[in-house]
């Protein structure tokens, strides 16, 4: 499917799926007036939104890119296709690949106090992803090494990444008082029982996806919220029929591996977004 069908396919599911949200949080006129209806007091002003974190949210499985440092789609990250279907309008996408929490809190300087909603992924990084797929790739049984040592390394880190998290979603909190903040985990890049390596990078993703969900349910603040994007990549992951996850079996060391692909940012994050009415309110 080309660029241009996979963004036509995604605008169609969004809209459907924006058509199901209540009423009252909608605009009503997405025609060339709407700005001047807004003006007018008809519609609400658009809200401030920033977006934050690692390369899941800068959209590295969706080239062209916007810089080849923090590897940001140009025209298809979640947060790009999130806000062209909301009242939300993007004032920066600060994420950027490879970026740990400590990153992600430098991220936040700058940020306006009247921003309205952050979303974020992070916590990969910190888990020892890279590392632990790197060394499992040639041979991904776990009782022998380096696939072992990767995954005592990362059940480790994972220890440790629990409290850091609740660090950093309450210091956004704090940051942009008025906001909503907007955790979103990570999905399971593999079919299950594609391989192997699939299935020991999708249990790893679940153990990261627990400390997240941990996490946001520690901050004990209601502005702070977690959505599960799994639901929406079920079925979707690499060696299914259409994949939500950039793959290219003829160039092992393409950027875009093992991220969401222009599908996978519409119709998994943006799409989770609208479905946990984030975007609708």
């Amino acid at each position: 499917m080309s660029r241009l069908g996979a963004l036509a396919l995604i605008s169609t599911a969004l809209v459907a799926g924006l058509a199901a949200a209540p009423a009252a949080a909608l605009p009503t006129d997405v025609s060339a007036g709407s700005a001047s209806s807004a003006q007018a007091g008809w519609l609400p002003a658009p809200r401030g939104y920033v977006a934050l974190g690692d390369s899941f949210t800068a959209g590295q499985g969706a080239p062209p890119y916007r810089s080849d440092d923090c590897k940001q789609s140009r025209y298809a990250s979640y947060p790009t296709i999130a806000a062209a279907f909301s009242l939300y309008r993007l004032t920066a996408n600060r994420a950027c690949s490879g970026a740990t929490v400590a990153d992600t809190a430098a991220q936040l300087v700058g940020v306006s106090a009247d921003t309205r909603l952050v979303t974020l992924t992070v916590g990969g990084i910190d888990a020892g992803s890279n590392e632990l797929l790197a060394a499992c790739a040639l041979n991904p049984d776990p009782t022998v090494d380096p696939c072992k040592s990767a995954l005592a390394s990362s059940a480790a880190k994972l220890a440790a990444l629990g409290p850091q998290l609740v660090g950093l979603y309450s210091a956004i909190a704090v940051a942009v008082p008025n906001a909503k903040v907007v955790v979103l985990n990570y999905p399971r890049l593999f079919n299950p029982g594609v391989a192997p390596l699939g299935d020991l990078v999708n249990q790893s993703s679940d153990a990261l996806n627990a400390v997240i969900a941990g996490a946001v349910a520690a901050t004990a603040n209601p502005r702070v919220t977690l959505v599960d994007v799994t639901q929406e990549f079920a079925g979707h992951g690499i060696g299914s029929k259409l994949p939500f996850i950039a793959f290219d079996p003829a160039n092992l060391l393409a950027a875009a591996n093992f991220h969401p692909n222009a599908l996978g940012n519409g119709l998994g994050y943006a799409r989770a977004l609208a479905n946990d009415r984030v975007l609708a309110r």
